[in-house]
């Protein structure tokens, strides 16, 4: 079993012939990219010299998330954007091209959440999310495909979740729109080999992480939403899609926490149905009383661009780095199988 590797072996034997641009040549497109994990990348990758395009639906929150960029030095622009709209999706790509030429990396990370049990979760509510947690990446897929291959190749990242693989308590919504995507971008990377097209496709799946996306969640609980430790900084994400941009490879995790909860998943999956269908309830909210709502499911709220959860999220995950610096892993690994044979090589003696 694969613990460390960055995706599938077998794909990212193929994927590693793949070459994609430094991110200092590149145009990157970001949907949702007016706050948290979006404007996280963002600012990463225009740090790195990437020029990029911010979608989002609010105009004075992509103004914002611009401005930041630009008083960096970083180039970037944005368009007020819809991802349930595959026409707007579509004219948001076509004006990242006339802005800048071409698209190398397009990401998709647009989403909503919703807190409720499956039996209280409407049909509409069921619906929404797919629209725009499912539906808005595969109309960010289908914008981006063409322009990647106008531009000699790339990368399409999708950010999804841990719950892709393994469904928190009250996420039964949520969980299955990320499931949908992953089974999507499975069958277009298979179609891409095929056509061999020099385009990879990437999923990236984010532990818990520190965004306002627990605040603007819709809920049908009466306490403040949360999320079990341990809590992630955006960066950790950023990091994975920058990476994802320059080496092709099939998954990443971003948080280690979320590498074990998927793991436990595989190997012990009733232990962990036990588990979470006894106490995991209990970690998805907090004890500070809170309306239900509707939330961003429909319309943009007023909520703080910065996280809300009970802990700020770790700024770094040793895990994560590892997978994003294979050099360091091998080293790591040599030491680990060095420093285990002296040990032997001394019991030896000793017996």
């Amino acid at each position: 079993m694969q613990v460390f590797g960055p995706g599938n072996t077998s794909a990212d034997r193929r994927s590693r012939g793949l070459r994609h641009r430094p991110l200092s040549q590149q145009v990157v497109v970001i949907t949702g990219g007016s706050r948290g994990i979006g404007r996280a990348a963002a600012e990463r990758l225009a740090a790195a010299g990437a020029r990029v395009v911010l979608l989002a639906r609010q105009e004075d929150r992509l103004h914002e998330a611009v401005a930041r960029i630009t008083a960096t030095g970083g180039h970037a622009r944005h368009v007020v954007c819809d991802v349930t709209d595959p026409a707007a999706v579509l004219q948001a790509a076509d004006k990242a091209e006339e802005w800048y030429g071409r698209i190398d990396t397009w990401v998709n990370n647009a989403g909503v959440l919703l807190y409720g049990r499956f039996e209280r979760t409407t049909p509409q509510e069921f619906r929404r999310l797919m629209e725009v947690d499912y539906l808005g990446q595969i109309h960010g897929a289908l914008a981006a495909l063409p322009a990647l291959r106008r531009a000699g190749g790339g990368a399409l990242i999708c950010v999804t979740s841990v719950e892709a693989r393994t469904t928190l308590p009250l996420h039964s919504a949520y969980a299955a729109a990320k499931s949908a995507v992953e089974g999507a971008m499975r069958g277009l990377r298979r179609e891409l080999i095929d056509q061999n097209d020099p385009i990879s496709v990437t999923v990236v799946r984010p532990a818990v992480i520190d965004t306002p996306l627990f605040a603007s969640s819709a809920s049908h609980l009466g306490l403040r939403p949360s999320a079990p430790p341990p809590y992630y900084s955006p960066s950790v994400v950023a990091g994975c899609i920058a990476y994802a941009a320059e080496h092709p490879v099939d998954e990443l995790y971003a948080g280690g926490g979320g590498r074990v909860l998927a793991l436990a998943e595989t190997m012990f999956p009733r232990a962990l149905d036990r588990i979470l269908g006894r106490w995991g309830e209990r970690t998805m909210h907090t004890r500070e009383a809170a309306s239900p709502g509707a939330g961003n499911l429909f319309a943009p709220d007023g909520q703080p661009n910065d996280g809300t959860l009970p802990r700020r999220g770790r700024r770094a995950s040793l895990y994560t780095w590892l997978t994003t610096h294979p050099r360091a892993r091998r080293l790591l690994m040599i030491a680990t199988v060095l420093c285990a044979a002296s040990f032997c090589a001394r019991r030896s003696r000793v017996d």
